[in-house]
């Protein structure tokens, strides 16, 4: 039967692939279908037909693998944040090594280096400590706040609870979603830019210090005009998590759906958090980069400095440096540490925490990398002996890559969270004379299909 649109097929799906879908086959085409586990036999309908590959949808599962678990969240399969909770944990580790192989043997042409063994999360739920929710409208036109329906922008979810957020988050996000439907506030509408409410943002420790609580704190982003009500709903929101420390009200002006502040309208308390890391306290603000899994990312910050391997006299650029934490970690080990960071707040949270942990051998830079690297360099006489980057999801830009790349550091460790953008970075590297030695993946994300890598890699 020929393959086209609309065609209803039958396959058995054989593996999974980075994004979440299962791959099966048909008369030789692969073919990716969403919502199915390895061994499943399922009926899809074709949805897009490419000359090597088609996708298509879940009709049906006529028999289905063993693997297969029952998803603990209700939501399942209509929400878009954990597309693995209908497999088995210890299966989830098995399919995301493979993934982190199959990605750089295939798409970075790498075949030469140690793949480490994945490293699991500690905690397999509630380990987020970072959770942005948008405002939306059901179908009755009541006030919904949760999560964006799968492959639908427009369309919210209403969450009454996560399994990979907090507790306390559960509790809060009831509060602020009662709070709204009693001011009768409107959502803001994507489509016709009208509307009030647009983003809640939690941030909470995600490794507090044994027998005290959590710090949290709240962010209401809201289009245009001000929340007359902010007192109330501060004092409603602590009442509910007497823990909260801060609670922001703030403006975004952006037209796409991204939780960002243009303008601060409001502040209770703090605007900040504390989390620990081994011995280091690290505050990040509320837009701040910093892993979202805080136990993970002890595990994962352990390895980068393993990887590095400083013996005290290097001096370390981190590009990408967030609030200053992979810098501040491995400065141990470093003569110098230099962090260059886009977002201004995140490097005041980043000489902040450098202070409170009475780290002198730290230097942090608020820039484009692509325009404070050059000046940077001709600061740094002797060069850097050690590099670590750990780019957005989408990588790194050919501009910042090449300025990274011209530095000729010995040893360039990359962290990852994306392996597609991380094979094409790397495929620059290696033309580059660079060489991978060792990957480690890291399971950041449980539940998810995403996966965390530090990869190290050598100049040759």
């Amino acid at each position: 039967m020929e393959l086209k649109k609309n065609t209803i097929i039958e396959t058995r799906i054989y593996n999974l692939t980075y994004g979440g879908r299962g791959i099966g086959k048909y008369n030789g085409m692969v073919i990716f279908i969403p919502g199915t586990v390895p061994g499943d036999l399922v009926s899809a309908r074709v949805v897009r037909k490419k000359a090597s590959y088609a996708e298509a949808e879940l009709v049906d599962v006529s028999e289905p693998s063993n693997l297969r678990i029952k998803p603990r969240c209700p939501l399942f399969g209509t929400c878009g944040g954990c597309s693995w909770q209908n497999v088995p944990y210890e299966d989830q580790l098995v399919f995301k090594e493979e993934i982190t192989r199959s990605t750089l043997e295939h798409m970075a042409r790498q075949s030469d280096f140690n793949l480490h063994p994945i490293i699991a999360s500690p905690r397999k739920w509630r380990y987020r400590n970072k959770v942005d929710y948008t405002f939306g409208k059901d179908a009755g036109g009541k006030t919904v706040l949760g999560f964006h329906k799968t492959g639908n922008y427009y369309e919210i979810l209403d969450v009454e609870k996560c399994y990979i957020q907090p507790e306390i988050f559960d509790d809060l996000i009831e509060e602020m979603r009662t709070f709204a439907r009693e001011k009768e506030l409107t959502p803001y509408n994507p489509k016709t830019h009208e509307g009030f409410l647009r983003h809640f943002v939690l941030r909470c420790t995600g490794n507090p210090r044994p027998g005290t609580p959590p710090d949290v704190i709240a962010v209401l982003l809201t289009a245009g005009g001000e929340l007359m009500d902010c007192e109330e709903l501060a004092s409603r929101l602590k009442s509910r998590c007497p823990s909260l420390c801060g609670f922001i009200h703030g403006e975004n002006r952006g037209k796409g759906d991204v939780a960002r502040m243009d303008r601060l309208l409001f502040l209770s308390g703090q605007d900040y958090i504390t989390d620990y890391l081994d011995d280091l306290s690290i505050r990040v603000s509320a837009f701040s980069f910093f892993q979202t899994n805080t136990p993970a990312a002890r595990l994962l910050y352990s390895k980068t400095r393993e990887f590095l391997g400083m013996k005290g006299e290097e001096t370390l650029l981190d590009a990408y440096c967030g609030a200053g934490s992979i810098a501040l970690f491995c400065s141990r080990d470093a003569g110098r540490a230099y962090g260059i960071e886009i977002l201004r707040k995140a490097i005041w949270d980043a000489r902040l925490n450098a202070e409170m942990n009475n780290i002198s051998n730290c230097v942090f830079l608020s820039g484009d990398l692509r325009k404070t690297l050059p000046l940077l360099r001709k600061r740094v006489s002797l060069g850097f002996q050690r590099i670590v980057v750990d780019p957005p999801r989408g990588g790194m830009d050919k501009k910042s890559l090449k300025g990274i790349i011209s530095l000729k550091a010995p040893v360039l460790v990359y962290v990852s969270c994306n392996p597609t953008t991380f094979a094409r970075d790397s495929q620059a590297l290696s033309d580059a004379r660079y060489r991978i030695t060792d990957v480690q993946p890291v399971d950041m994300f449980p539940q998810t299909y995403h996966i965390e890598t530090v990869t190290r890699f050598e100049m040759s």
